[in-house]
């Protein structure tokens, strides 16, 4: 039986910020997101990444969505890519999927993590996970960790989604096991979190109809990457970020109202929840 969880019963911290921290102490970030004609989403998980806690976030995205990711958010370092990719040493954590869509670019994104994603975490999100039953091989040490929404969910299981939204516990379950990955989130009404060393099931019961919004999983991803690239296991980050990207939702829908929510809107308030 799953495990219920929100903010207010957590009780989850990010480490208290030494007074000589400087950028590095808080983790290095790459998000790899955004092909062409799709570039908010990797712009909306580079900025709540940034926003709630990385120290130093990188985007690589198609050289068409830079000017845009610049102009919002200089503090990122915002790269187009085309043929060939460069992975920066050091990163800490691995964010690639938002915006993908089936076509070259994003092929040659994914497969570019074939190589030196060595003591990195790596976040498998959106277009992303319809590439994991491909052969490439993929180095991770420290864990991946996979974001499906129900439709992305019955991709990776190959049944049809009225199968994972009436097993949506089992399938967070059977989707770790098949990828061999350390946990799984499983979006959607009542959100669901299979944490692989500990072969247990949470579930959110907080958010709803509000977040049901074009670019919120793109931020939920965001402040994931932010919460393990400032140290938390893989089990408290996963917790901690569903739990403040709802409640995020129920504090719009209380100030605001159910309708009109924009996922720019989660960004700020995640960040002002994260420093309470």
């Amino acid at each position: 039986m799953a495990l219920n969880f929100n903010f207010e019963s957590l009780g989850i911290r990010l480490p208290q910020r030494n007074k000589n921290a400087h950028k590095g102490s808080h983790g290095k970030v790459l998000v790899i997101a955004g092909s062409e004609g799709m570039g908010g989403a990797g712009i909306l998980a580079s900025e709540a990444s940034l926003y709630c806690g990385s120290g130093l976030v990188t985007l690589f995205t198609h050289k068409s969505n830079v000017e845009a990711s610049l102009v919002r958010n200089p503090e990122i370092m915002a790269l187009g890519i085309q043929d060939r990719i460069e992975i920066p040493d050091n990163i800490n954590v691995f964010l690639i999927g938002p915006g993908f869509t089936n076509d070259k670019w994003s092929e040659i994104a994914y497969k570019c993590l074939s190589t030196n994603t060595k003591n990195a975490y790596l976040i498998f999100d959106a277009g992303a996970l319809y590439f994991l039953s491909e052969p490439t091989k993929i180095n991770v040490s420290k864990g991946a960790i996979l974001t499906p929404h129900p439709g992305e969910a019955a991709k990776l299981l190959n049944t049809a989604i009225e199968n994972i939204q009436a097993n949506r516990e089992s399938s967070a379950k059977k989707i770790a096991i098949k990828y061999d990955a350390e946990a799984v989130i499983l979006k959607g009404y009542n959100t669901v979190v299979y944490i692989k060393n500990t072969d247990k099931t949470f579930l959110c019961k907080d958010g709803g109809p509000e977040l049901a919004s074009a670019g919120t999983g793109d931020v939920l991803a965001g402040i994931l990457s932010a919460l393990l690239a400032q140290g938390l296991s893989i089990k408290d980050a996963c917790l901690l970020a569903v739990a403040v990207h709802s409640k995020a939702g129920i504090n719009f829908r209380e100030e605001v109202g159910e309708i009109g929510l924009n996922a720019s809107a989660l960004i700020m308030l995640s960040r002002k929840m994260l420093n309470q």
